[in-house]
């Protein structure tokens, strides 16, 4: 007797494109995943709900939702994913990998240091970094966990916090040198010396208006600014002597640590932190060993 799942659901690829779309909480998103076209993907939910003779969605403008039915038809149908997932790992001798979701400056000066022992906590999945500079940039979600700044609100997904936002200037020693800059320089003697700036447009970390702000002075805007596109670059700047950043502690602190780059202002604590996420649908064991390791690591 024929299955009951082929003679509802018809074509089984259909299943896997309804997993996709509730995971990731769109049909653009499950298209992306899937290397689909937006409109196949609505046109396979779509035979999925005439043949079940169930609404599986509600649509908005901007997302789309699972109706009752449909969270419970995706319960069935991940859970059977995953074990057919586990099953095929272990046919094919491939464990898979373990997307981590994270800012460049995050991965560059935390966790390439750390790299050794993430993969070991989560081995044997591959590690796959995916970096982002917005969070409008993962918002379509294709990640099992991310390292992120913020409020811990995440809308859909579990968080926990592994450090505060913590902010100091640092520059080359060779730089406060030549200004007259020490750990004592006030925001007000900062402001008389070049900035290295990074692009905060619709970033949620500490810019250097707040920074300021903090100390009582009112930024005003450097003519013939760089702006540039990641931490990395503007920690690359400060080494040379360019002037000075903001550092982020728990970022810098070995580059400070080692005499590379040297404080030169106060410290300002911010509301925000840094947060390990992750989607509510998605907890798995990797992701337990992963906020496990984050945890020990952050508090290390």
């Amino acid at each position: 007797m024929a299955r009951l799942v082929t003679q509802k659901v018809g074509r089984l690829h259909r299943l896997a494109v309804f997993d996709a779309a509730a995971r990731l909480g769109g049909f653009s998103a499950a298209a992306r995943e899937l290397g689909m076209t937006q409109p196949a993907v609505t046109r396979q939910i779509r035979a999925l709900e005439r043949s079940l003779g169930r609404d599986l969605f509600t649509r908005t403008a901007n997302r789309s939702e699972l109706t009752d039915a449909g969270q419970s038809l995706h319960s069935h149908v991940a859970a059977g994913l995953d074990r057919i997932d586990a099953g095929v790992r272990e046919f094919t001798n491939d464990s898979g990998a373990f997307v981590l979701a994270t800012h460049p400056g995050v991965a560059q000066l935390w966790l390439v240091p750390r790299l050794e022992s993430l993969s070991a906590a989560l081995h044997p999945l591959d590690v796959r970094m995916w970096f982002f500079e917005r969070s409008a940039d993962i918002e379509a979600g294709g990640f099992d966990a991310s390292i992120r700044v913020g409020d811990g609100n995440f809308p859909d997904h579990h968080a926990e916090l592994l450090f505060r936002e913590r902010v100091v200037p640092v520059c080359s020693p060779a730089f406060a040198a030549e200004h007259g800059l020490h750990a004592e320089s006030t925001p007000a003697e900062i402001c008389e010396v070049p900035f290295v700036n990074m692009d905060d447009g619709d970033t949620p970390w500490m810019a250097w208006a707040d920074w300021l702000a903090a100390g009582g002075v009112e930024r005003h805007r450097q003519p013939g600014r760089v702006l540039l596109p990641n931490y990395p670059m503007v920690v690359q700047q400060a080494l040379i002597g360019r002037g000075v950043a903001l550092g982020w502690r728990g970022l810098i602190d070995e580059l400070v640590d080692g005499g590379a780059l040297t404080v030169v202002g106060p410290e300002i604590t911010s509301a925000r932190g840094y947060y390990v996420v992750w989607p509510k649908d998605r907890r798995s064991v990797e992701t337990d060993a992963l906020v496990a390791w984050l945890r020990a690591e952050a508090a290390s």
